[in-house]
């Protein structure tokens, strides 16, 4: 088959689409997250599937199958959503094949957010023609997704590859998972923000909203030589190089892509990591891998989830009791 439906469940949005095989979108829905969660979720991805699947009749398109794409930890033998995320909310525990097989008789596979991002950047993307691949999205959280041999790494039922959740510092801040010092506290968009607006307050800045502060307005103020902005942006390349300087001594990869809000028009940042890598870490390593920023953005996860049915179908990934 041509084409599948791919799906992103975001804490903000839900990005839904058919998706021809060379990745070309040829007709997407997109509507806001549900505040209220799970029961509310479920019925606007009934509906999307439901109004694609009507549309692609319409065309004379037959559809192979349904990806989605979502934060949490998924189980994805069973196309089950085992926790969600602190964005969306009551988000856990849901068997989502189990779900869609009441209104549709496509396959469905369903994976975490990073991941099949991370399947985008590989067939269209970045690490397109790459192997061995690790990609870190840094947004609200962190995220990351891992190709070894061209295949996601999965680990028991889907949970490998928390990046994010690595820690890099024992003696750093505690984590949302309650870890001190994860990568996560140093690279995203939110730990980024608390740090500055920590420093702010600390040094009596009082015209400058702390409250308010983003890691967009971090950076801004970093290009407007702010010496507290300079501190933080020192935090995080540095503890953002160290995380993947550690990630290559696991993985060997040949390349890694940053993605996510962070990186969003932010290709300074690749520069001033590449810079910090120079002799560090294990030279055989380190020497040759590639940095690069994502090159798809605000499609990638529909893109990404798109992808799977093509993939678990060809058996080219063994995803076992797959339905």
């Amino acid at each position: 088959m041509d084409f599948n439906i791919g799906v992103d469940i975001g804490g903000t949005k839900i990005a839904a689409g058919i998706v021809q095989r060379d990745g070309t979108i040829i007709h997407q829905v997109k509507v806001p997250t549900p505040k209220l969660g799970r029961e509310e979720i479920l019925q606007v991805l009934k509906e999307v599937i439901v109004e694609l699947t009507l549309w692609a009749n319409k065309k004379n398109i037959t559809l192979g199958g349904i990806g989605i794409g979502t934060a949490g930890q998924v189980h994805v033998q069973e196309a089950k959503i085992l926790s969600g995320t602190s964005n969306i909310r009551n988000w856990g525990d849901i068997h989502l094949r189990e779900e869609i097989k009441a209104y549709s008789e496509l396959p469905v596979y369903v994976d975490n957010d990073v991941n099949v991002l991370t399947l985008a950047e590989q067939h269209f993307g970045a690490a397109k023609g790459y192997q061995e691949v690790i990609c870190l999205a840094l947004g609200t959280g962190v995220g990351g997704g891992v190709l070894t041999n061209g295949s996601l790494i999965h680990g028991t039922w889907g949970g490998a590859t928390e990046l994010g959740h690595v820690s890099i510092d024992m003696n750093g801040e505690l984590c949302n998972c309650g870890l001190p010092g994860c990568l996560e506290t140093f690279a995203s968009g939110t730990w980024i923000a608390r740090r500055m607006s920590k420093l702010l307050t600390e040094h009596g800045e009082e015209h400058i909203d702390v409250a308010s502060i983003t890691g967009e307005e971090v950076f801004r103020f970093y290009k407007e030589g702010h010496p507290l902005a300079k501190e933080v942006v020192q935090q995080m390349i540095q503890g953002l190089s160290i995380g993947i300087i550690n990630l290559i001594h696991m993985f060997n990869p040949q390349i890694v892509v940053l993605g996510g809000g962070v990186m969003a028009n932010e290709d300074w940042i690749i520069y001033l990591l590449q810079e910090n890598l120079k002799h560090k870490g294990l030279r055989a390593l380190v020497n040759g891998v590639e940095l690069k920023s994502a090159e798809l953005q605000n499609e990638s996860g529909l893109i990404g989830a798109s992808i799977q049915p093509w993939l678990y179908s060809t058996n080219k990934f063994s995803i076992e009791n797959v339905q």
